[in-house]
């Protein structure tokens, strides 16, 4: 037999080769667009007497520099004020649901990657200058805000989620750019047909690495945008605006839905429940024993997070939480991953809560644990006790402990389910 360690280096040079490969194709992709995307704005701006940077557009002077802003703070901030900062411009749906609907707009503002400001700042520097001259700053500014609102609406009513970033925005400047280029000649020397190509082709590149799980990416907010900045633009046009008008009152009610009723949304169904597990997370975080225990407790519940449930059940524990106590203690003998779980210390914390607390259910995690040290006996008298003493109400108590004390009986361990 050939030893498999001999083949172990080949394996490393073909692995670092492939993924070497593979980044590198990436990175040209990259730069590809990067150079594809200056060569089409060059050859626009030649004829466009306002490609001296963003002089006489305060608007869109102010929106690049609050998303630079941003973007520095969120990257090198310290983890605490990042994350405050994060929830505060990008609330979670179910914030959004609960009354914080000012992150429809701060989250376009919001940009984590150097790509994706990059992008989206040259795009908001040359469509907004264009478009905030012409329309006057006051105006401009409404128009943003309104397109920042229903690119998040409509990503929110489609995905659950606002996502982050200009784009959205990004694309309801093209649209209203695209409505109008016939009368505006200044939209013409910007939106050439070799722009407009690129600009459609990166929607649909959008599409197609969303749907092979390359990069995540808030395309219901592109289209959102792009509908809504086209609709204006017709309307501003004079042309079918009864039609214009009622695709834009079609928008604005998918946006009243997505902040307030989408039944349709299993996240929107569990909203009640995930507010709370973020409630016990800031308490838990405070420092609140019984919140670390309820939280560690539901970080229990996935497998991904098993390992962050430990710490903060171990917290609430040494803390003197009784409930952090016996669900630390029943985490440590029953968790299905080997390397998490350890019966002797499960021991020590089921015995210490039985003493305080001698309820059916802290009788049940001691005998867990009695189980996981292969003490069999104690196990199954305890679990007898458990069984004798739990309320014949609680009928799912009554059936999961007399299922264990079977399994007991039997010398065969209790896990939960991976």
């Amino acid at each position: 037999m050939t030893d498999s360690h001999t083949w172990t280096p080949l394996l490393i040079v073909i692995a670092f080769i492939v993924g070497g490969t593979l980044a590198g194709g990436l990175v040209g992709l990259l730069v590809g667009v990067y150079r594809s995307y200056r060569a089409i704005q060059r050859e626009s701006l030649q004829s466009m007497p306002m490609a001296a940077g963003v002089r006489g557009c305060p608007i869109t002077a102010v929106i690049i520099g609050v998303c630079v802003v941003n973007f520095l703070l969120l990257n090198f901030s310290g983890e605490s004020l990042k994350g405050a900062i994060f929830r505060i411009l990008a609330p979670q749906p179910f914030l959004i649901w609960g009354g914080a609907v000012w992150g429809l707009v701060t989250s376009a503002f919001v940009h984590l990657a150097w790509w994706h400001i990059l992008f989206n700042m040259l795009c908001a520097r040359d469509f907004g200058r264009a478009v905030e001259r012409d329309m006057g700053a006051s105006r401009y500014a409404g128009f943003v805000l309104a397109a920042a609102v229903v690119s998040s609406g409509w990503e929110l009513l489609v995905s659950a989620s606002t996502g982050i970033g200009f784009s959205g925005v990004v694309f309801a400047l093209f649209g209203f750019m695209l409505a109008r280029r016939r009368s505006r000649p200044a939209y013409r020397a910007i939106l050439t047909r070799r722009q407009i190509t690129w600009l459609l082709g990166w929607l649909i590149l959008c599409f197609v690495l969303t749907v092979a799980n390359v990069v995540p990416i808030a395309n219901a907010a592109h289209l959102g945008g792009l509908a809504f900045g086209y609709l204006v633009g017709r309307f501003a046009e004079g042309a079918r605006r009864r039609l214009a008008m009622a695709g834009l009152a079609c928008m604005g009610l998918g946006v009243v839905m997505a902040t307030v009723y989408m039944p349709w949304s299993s996240t929107w169904q569990v909203r009640g429940v995930i507010r709370q597990i973020d409630e016990w997370r800031r308490a838990a975080e405070a420092g609140d024993a019984r919140a670390q225990a309820l939280y560690g407790s539901v970080l229990t519940q996935w497998p991904t997070e098993r390992p962050q449930a430990m710490p903060w059940l171990r917290r609430s524990a040494e803390a003197g939480d009784p409930l952090g106590m016996n669900n630390l203690a029943w985490f440590l003998a029953t968790t299905p991953e080997d390397s998490l779980r350890n019966g002797q210390e499960a021991v020590r914390w089921a015995e210490k809560i039985y003493r305080v607390t001698p309820t059916p259910e802290a009788a049940d995690t001691l005998a867990a644990a009695y189980a996981e040290t292969d003490r069999w006996n104690e196990a199954i008298a305890l679990q007898e006790i458990a069984v004798r003493d739990v309320p014949s109400s609680n009928t799912q108590y009554v059936r999961e402990f007399g299922d264990r004390l079977e399994r007991y009986k039997k010398h065969q361990k209790f896990r939960q389910l991976p």
